[in-house]
Order: structure tokens, then sequence, then C-alpha cells
């Protein structure tokens, strides 16, 4: 099971002889924890993590990083959108864009900045390389940098230190049909040093509407006079779900040579996901967007362009560690990043209106130095600069040139599309040991981009261990986070000087409890005051007329327990997430998708399930089989319907059936795999995916947020078989 709240294995600790280890002598390794720039032990770490191991990724069986994170990472949610891709949050704080956290590999961020935020990796199964991965669940940018607001997903990957040998996975799967091949090979070529070479590859032809039905929240008649009745599948030609953008293959290729203090690699990965029509996109107008002008270019479904959003991504990273005495290391780093991103609509692939196709690029230097002057003592200090280009030309997208969101891409203001930034930052870390009871860490960090002021993120935490059993936690902090770059061109643009940031005051009381050497229990509460940026329908006042803006205040608290028991033949995990709205003041004149609180209607988050839990349970019968399962309860959606609600008394002629509440009651998603090891060298397994769904669809259901009627889809029941063959 991965361990929740606890565990960073740095590369030279890691072996499978760690997971032989109790949690209690997990616990108190000494390293660098996630979410740490000063070395500890997992039990004093001042951030609560949830670690995803290797061997818990095996046995989820799971088919992308979304599925992965939803299975294990407590309080962690995940909701559909018609424009963008899925949606990820923690703890409440979730937005119709992935800006509000970070997606990190092997320490370099890796989100887009231009306008989505964390798009790359999340849809591709291909998680072989893979060796764990750190949820930092709470606001990490003190550490991490600007934007870690509510959480930050520190994927590690393998080296030759921690695979040796060369191995081959296969997997297919039907109903939610997809295919993949991935091979990674690892040869040391001394006691630190040798080099890991990793490729994988996919073909995501998604499950069908038959098994993963599509519902309309209202009726409506479509463009071309059809009745599409609410509530019930819809039944006019769309896509397969999780199908693939464009039905490319999707890449990912990933190289790292260590050794002498060197870390040298490059990544590359392709993706993307095709999305489900929006009712807007169907409707004939006052209902919908689409008029007398289109039926010439659109005489039937078919002929309209199926939605998605694609990417691809290249980095290329080195750094350099290197010892300086007893007390002093120094770390640099150099980087290059190139991020290509598309979004197709359904009128056109082209269309500069609806559309979205650029490239951004990131040069990145950075230095950090560790000086231990005492066993009371210890400090980091560092300093990067980051230098974006933006607004370049996609080649590979449809039409090859750079498109940005209409109130950016000329000729809609008449501004240059192509602009650069600088972003300079500096950061530190002091851990006082006060005595063998107390530490304390005090994590500081400064960002200052060309279109902000000097951003301040600290991060004050306070550890009380009075024995070996029992540890508690005060963990107190401000996150920051600049909003996307083509919002902060266009203000400048538009006579405002620097872009106000996002701004997160957040508390957070956390107890553990190492019951025995096995079994670990846990509990935290939390409290959020966020400055919100998000989506305002009429944020610009321009053709365009929406937009990312602040729109008010959030305030929300809520409360995690865990439970983490793991001795053979048992692993199990055990969470539960409840997270409530306290209050949401609204700016003047500013709009919301995130409560229908502030309108009068309710008082909860409108995508988000108050409670969540989430349940994984491995046994190993005997030497060669093992059983995994795996459930997810969402527990009902009450905030979706108030939005609805307001949505429909309020924002259009189209109404919501009286009693239609099919799409907020509970949600459930059980997952069974089992697992044979033939020899040492061959494993197979079968997977179960959302197999309530063979009794009731709407069991599986993941609702359509942001501005919906009530939208949602079935996941599909399906099933996948895996080989997984090593070669030492």
């Amino acid at each position: 099971m991965g361990l929740a709240l606890m565990l960073t294995l740095t590369p030279s600790a890691a072996s499978n002889e760690l997971l032989e280890l109790s949690l209690e002598e997990l616990m108190n390794l000494r390293i660098i924890p996630a979410g740490s720039l000063t070395m500890s032990s997992a039990r004093l770490s001042p951030s609560t993590v949830t670690t995803i191991t290797q061997a818990d990724i095996q046995a989820s069986g799971a088919r992308s990083l979304n599925e992965l994170l939803d299975i294990y990472a407590p309080n962690l949610q995940m909701i559909r959108h018609h424009w963008e891709a899925r949606h990820l949050g923690l703890r409440g704080i979730i937005n119709d864009r992935e800006e509000k956290y970070l997606l990190v590999v092997n320490g370099r961020v890796m989100n887009e900045r231009t306008h989505y935020g964390v798009l790359s990796e999340r849809d591709l199964p291909l998680l072989g390389d893979i060796h764990h991965i750190d949820v930092v669940r709470g606001p990490g940018s003190a550490t991490y940098g600007a934007g870690a607001v509510s959480m930050v997903i520190d994927i590690v990957t393998d080296t030759a230190q921690t695979f040796e040998g060369t191995a081959l996975t296969g997997r297919l799967g039907a109903v939610e049909e997809f295919y993949s091949a991935e091979i990674k090979h690892g040869r040391r070529f001394g006691e630190d040093s040798g080099l890991l070479l990793y490729v994988g590859v996919d073909q995501y032809h998604g499950a069908g509407q038959d098994d993963a039905p599509l519902v309309y929240g209202v009726d409506f008649d479509d463009f071309w006079g059809t009745p599409v009745s609410g509530g019930q599948p819809f039944d006019q030609p769309i896509n397969r779900d999780g199908e693939s953008y464009r039905n490319r293959y999707r890449l990912k290729a990933h190289a790292q040579y260590t050794g002498g203090g060197w870390n040298l690699w490059a990544r590359y990965t392709r993706g993307g996901e095709q999305f489900a029509f929006a009712q807007d996109n169907l409707a004939r107008a006052p209902y919908g967007w689409l008029d007398e002008w289109a039926i010439a270019d659109y005489p039937s479904y078919h002929s309209l362009h199926q939605p998605g959003a694609g990417y691809q991504q290249m980095t290329l990273d080195a750094s350099y560690r290197k010892p300086l005495s007893n007390q002093w290391t120094i770390t640099t780093t150099f980087g290059f990043s190139r991020f290509d991103y598309e979004r197709a609509s359904f009128d056109s692939p082209v269309n500069p209106y609806w559309n979205l196709n650029h490239r951004e690029e990131e040069y990145l230097a950075r230095i950090q130095a560790n000086w231990t002057p005492s066993d009371r003592h210890q400090a980091a200090i560092g300093g990067e600069w980051s230098h974006g280009r933006f607004g370049l030309e996609n080649p590979s997208a449809p039409g090859g040139q750079a498109v940005l969101a209409p109130y950016v891409q000329p000729p809609y203001n008449g501004i240059s599309p192509r602009w650069n930034t600088n972003t300079y930052s500096l950061f530190g870390e002091h851990q006082w040991k006060i005595n063998e009871q107390w530490t304390h860490f005090t994590s500081v960090r400064l960002d200052k981009n060309t279109y902000t002021n000097w951003l301040f993120s600290p991060r004050l935490t306070t550890v009380y261990a009075p024995d070996d059993i029992n540890t508690w936690k005060l963990m107190l902090a401000k996150s920051l986070r600049m909003t996307f770059a083509e919002e902060m061109r266009w203000q400048w643009e538009h006579g405002r000087t620097t872009s106000p940031p996002e701004e997160l005051k957040s508390a957070e009381l956390r107890y553990e409890r190492q019951h025995t050497p096995n079994l670990l229990l846990a509990g935290s509460v939390f409290y959020h005051d966020l400055d919100v940026i998000s989506w305002d329908s009429g944020a610009y006042g321009v053709e365009f007329d929406a937009g990312t803006t602040q729109v008010g205040n959030l305030r929300q608290w809520g409360v995690e327990l865990e439970l983490l028991y793991r001795k053979k033949p048992w692993r199990v995990m055990l969470s539960h997430g409840y997270t409530k709205l306290l209050d949401f003041k609204r700016n003047p004149d500013a709009n919301t998708v995130l409560t229908a609180q502030p309108y009068g209607y309710g008082d909860d988050l409108a995508n988000w399930s108050n409670h969540v839990t989430k349940l994984v349970v491995g046994y190993d019968l005997n030497d060669q089989w093992r059983l995994d399962g795996s459930a997810r309860v969402y527990w009902g959606y009450s905030g979706a319907e108030d939005f609805a609600q307001f949505v429909t008394d309020h924002q259009g002629p189209i109404s919501i059936a009286p009693g239609y509440d099919d799409p907020y009651g509970p949600s459930v998603f059980f997952n069974l795999g089992l697992q044979y090891r033939a020899t040492d060298h061959l494993t197979m397994r079968v997977d179960g995916y959302n197999l309530l769904g063979w009794f009731d669809d709407d069991l599986n259901k993941q609702l359509y947020g942001f501005n919906s009627y009530g939208d949602y889809r079935a996941q599909a029941p399906a099933l996948s078989i895996s080989l997984h063959y090593l070669l030492k």
C-alpha cells in the first residue's frame, strides 16, 4: 500500500529490501521527505504526504495517472468537463483548469503555463517508468514554487540504481478498449552510476456509448430539430469515452544517466483525450450557440468535429550534486522544456475563436546549498531563474500557427502573440531540532515574474513527538500562484503593470499514531482561506467576454481520517475525507462556477462531493496468487444540484425536469484484480473496473462540472489483461 502521509525514497535509498520493512521502520528512515528541503525521518516531515509505490501501481491495475491518484490519494476527487480535460482536486480546491497544483518529475515542474496547467502524463496508461509518486496534500509553494496551492504530484522515476535488467510489459483492455506496450532497461556501470532507458506506446480507443452512456440534464431540440431527452442516454454519434486525441498513438520515452554526482535525463510525452459535446454545442439558439449560418457547414452530427485536447512535451534536465565538506553540499540544475498544446472544438479543428494551439518553452537554472552545522540545525538556501517564451507556433497542430485565447490572439485586440518572461526565485528552509520531542521547520520562497510583484510563500511547521508512538504536527502556510501567461499578457497590454496572484492561507493540525509496527492511524483537520482566481463569464468585456480572474474569497474546512495496515498476507488502506464550504464572498460584478452559495442556492461547493471514502485491500493467497481490490465512494453532490437549479433559474431558457436528481446521488467505483506470478520472470494480471456498473450505470457516473445542467457520463465496466516479463 502507499504510505499515506509518509515516505519519499531517494534513489540511493530505494531497493526492494525496503518493501520488507515494517511501517514503523519506514517512518523512521532518515531521508529528505517530499515537501522539504532538509533531511529528517518521514515521521517528522513538515508536510502531509501520500506515497504511491511501484508495487501499488501494479496492484491497482490503473489505466492512467488520473485513475491511480483517485484510487490512493485521500480526499482527492475527479470531475469531467465538456471543454477541457478531466479535473483533479484536493480538499475541495478544484477548478475548470488544472492550475492550482503542480506536476513534478524528478524535481522539475511539468505544468503547461500558457492556458491550462497540468495536462501531460495524466491520461497515459504508461506507468512503468515510475518508481514512486509523492502526493503532497496541502500547499507546497514554499518548497516547490508558485502554483502549489492545493497539492503537488511529485513523480520520481526509476534509475539504474533502483532497476537493473530489462522489463517488458504488454496490456490490453476490453470494453474500454486500449493496447499498450512498454520496455524498460537499466544497466549499472558502477556502484553509483548507470543508465536507464524506457519507451511506452499505447492506442486508446475507449468505450462506446452503450457501455459508457452520456446523459444530458435537460430536454432540448438540437440544431437539426431532433428532440434530446434529458435524463436519458444520448443516442446521437459522440466520441468513445476515453478515446485518444485525434485517434493518435500516445507515447512516453525517458532516458536517465546517473553517476559521479550527475543526474542527466530527457523525457518526451505525447497524449490527449477527446471530449463529449457540451449541450451548448448542439442546441439551436437561444438554447445553444448554433444558428442558421451553420446549417450548410454542419448538416448532421457526423459533420461536427470531435472536441478534444492534446499535447506533446519534451524536457531536458541536468543536475550536479557536489559535497564540499561534512557540512556543505551544493546542487546545481540546468534544464529546457518545450510544450505543445492543442484544443479542438465542435466546429473546426482550426477555428481561431474556440480552438487553441500554441507552443511554449522554458529555460531553467537553479542552485541550492544545504548546510548542516550541528545535530540540531539544518538549512537549505537557493535561487532559481526561469525564462519563458510564449505564443510560439505549434507545427504539429492543424493550421500550424499559434492560436491563443480569443482575448489574446490577434486580430481580437491587435497585439503580437509572441512574448517572453523572466521569473526570479529565492527559497530557503531551516530545521531546528529543539529537543528530542520538538522539531520546527521554517520555509520561505520569493518569486518575481515579469508581470507580477514579488510573491511571498512562507510555511511554519512544528512537530511534537512525545514518544515512539504519537506524533502531532501543526502546519501554517501561505501559498501563491501566478495566473496563466496569456491572462497576464492581456492584462499588461491593457494597462495593468502587474497581475494579482491567487493566495491561499491555510492551517492544518495532524495527528499520527504508530499503533503497532504494522498499523498506522492518522487524522487531519484543515482550514482554507482562498482568494480565488477562476473562470468568469464576464471577465474582460471584450468580444469573447470571458476569462480567468479573481472572483472572490472562499473559506472552507475539512477532516481527513486514515488507516494503513501492512503485514503479510494483508495490505489495507482506508481513508475518509470531509470538506465543507464555510463562505464565498463574491467580488462585485464577478461570476463564479465554484458554488451557488453567493446567489442564495445552498451552502456547498458545486464541483465536489462533501464526503469521499476510499478503501484499498491486497491479500496474498499464496506465493503465486494475489487478490487486489479498491473502492471509491463519492457520497453525493448537493452543491452541484444547487448550482444546476441556479443555472436553470437565471442563465437561460432551458430548465431541469422536476424531480430529476440522478446525477447528485452517490457514485461508487469498485475494481478487482487477480495476479499470478508464474515464475520469477513472468507475472500475469486480470483487472476488472467499475464492476458495479453491470448492475446500475448510475453508480459509475462522473459528473460534468463548471456550469453544467446536471450532465454526467457513466464509467464503463471493463476488463484488462497484462503480462509483465523481467529479464535479469
